[in-house]
């Protein structure tokens, strides 16, 4: 793109000095019909992954169940491990005063004593020491057996979680090879796109600040002078503070302070060109586009469950790493912000009077700082996976009125 703008700056160099003239080539090899068709690809790859991103979202519901359940073991654990260690101490010590008791009874005097109304209170306190012992044996036992279980549990919990996260990474992989491959696709065809359209724009700059002049002869002025010229005499004031004084039919072109411009009879006189920014197609005003400006796709997740007893609030829309995001609608960027959960977010306020949360930016769109103007389609950041997301995507949280969060996967469904 820089070499064909200084091949055109080249040529109009040359037309300003008489030297050449020639018809500028035109670039108009995609159309946008084509980048129509190719935004209907990418439909068709989000409708043919819908089902493989459903799968991988149930799977992320169920790491979160499995990941609670762990929590609940872990803990319910640690208090087998008390009540087993509890258990065994009263063992050992219940053996110990056994062993000390048999080893002090003396059951010839117990024999001989011959205090047969003694009789019946030591074999109750016989029996008791025996429910006593029994009742130690039944704890350890316990204690033991529900500790087995929760290990267990425990080990069978982090097996499936195993599977789970295989299967998630396999899908993963299958996603985002599709996505990669659609999104290159697309990528080149709208930049194709995108450097015609400045081409363009620069094709009619060129048109309309070109003045061709048939006058014998052009001053330069220097600041504070006086010209005077003939009838048909073309005079350029180039410097500020300059007086230029011209006779009837006389025409008079003044350029930016410090630019002079010399023509010759029949010569072409421009300007430096404007700066021109890549956008994207301009939508009609009023209409919301895809925020995803790339290969993307996504499921209904509004109000999953999500670690630490939370619920999604948004809708999760996968796409890969430095894909572009686009303002939803026309509106201006109300608050920018870090969040350790949410990662370099951006809020759209909307002409509509809704807002929207784009959350786990890579990184911003030059120029995007709060309070910028924005346009429907307008580029305002990449994808990334910044925060406490696991793979890159957008996650987009819609607040109508601005009040309370809404599903807005209805509402991308449409768009995307």
């Amino acid at each position: 793109m820089r070499r064909r703008r200084a091949a055109l700056l080249l040529v109009v160099t040359a037309m300003a000095a008489g030297l050449l003239f020639v018809t500028l080539p035109a670039f108009a090899d995609v159309t946008s019909q084509q980048v129509e068709e190719a935004r209907a690809r990418l439909r068709e790859v989000n409708d043919r992954l819908s089902e493989q991103v459903a799968g991988y979202d149930a799977a992320v519901v169920r790491e979160v169940e499995l990941k609670d359940r762990l929590d609940r073991i872990v803990v319910d654990l640690a208090t087998r491990e008390r009540e087993l260690a509890l258990a065994r101490r009263t063992a050992h010590d219940r053996v110990a005063e056994m062993y000390m008791i048999a080893g002090a009874a003396d059951d010839k005097r117990v024999l001989a004593a011959g205090e047969f109304s003694e009789l019946p209170a030591r074999k109750a306190y016989l029996d008791s020491v025996a429910q006593s012992d029994r009742e130690v044996v039944v704890q350890l036992d316990a204690a033991r057996l529900g500790y087995e279980r929760q290990q267990a549990l425990l080990e069978e919990t982090v097996a499936e979680q195993e599977v789970v996260r295989q299967e998630m990474e396999s899908l993963l992989g299958d996603i985002y090879a599709q996505l990669e491959a659609a999104n290159t696709e697309y990528q080149a065809v709208k930049q194709q796109w995108d450097q015609q359209e400045e081409e363009r724009r620069y094709q009619e700059w060129l048109a309309t600040s070109t003045t061709t002049t048939l006058a014998p002869s052009t001053t330069t002025t220097e600041p504070g002078a006086t010209t005077t010229t003939e009838p048909g005499a073309t005079t350029t004031t180039t410097e500020p503070g300059a007086t230029t004084t011209t006779e009837p039919g006389a025409t008079t072109t003044t350029t930016e302070p410090g630019a002079t411009t010399t023509t010759e009879p029949g010569a072409t006189t421009t300007t430096a060109p404007p700066s021109t920014t890549t956008t994207t197609l301009p939508p009609n005003p009023g209409v919301r586009v895809c925020p995803v400006d790339g290969a993307v796709t996504f499921s209904d997740t509004w109000g999953e469950p999500r670690p630490g007893g939370r619920s999604h609030t948004g809708t999760d829309m996968v796409a890969v790493t430095g894909t572009p995001l686009v303002a939803i609608e026309d509106g201006y960027i109300w608050y920018m912000s870090w969040h350790y959960a949410g990662g370099n977010g951006l809020y759209i306020q909307g002409d509509s009077g809704d807002r929207w949360y784009y959350a786990h930016l890579n990184s911003y769109a030059s120029g995007i700082r709060t309070g910028v103007r924005l346009s429907a389609g307008q580029l305002v950041g990449y994808v990334g996976m910044t925060g406490n997301a696991s793979i890159p995507h957008l996650h987009l949280g819609y607040l109508p009125g601005g009040a309370y969060y809404a599903n807005p996967y209805p509402i991308v469904r449409q768009l995307c």
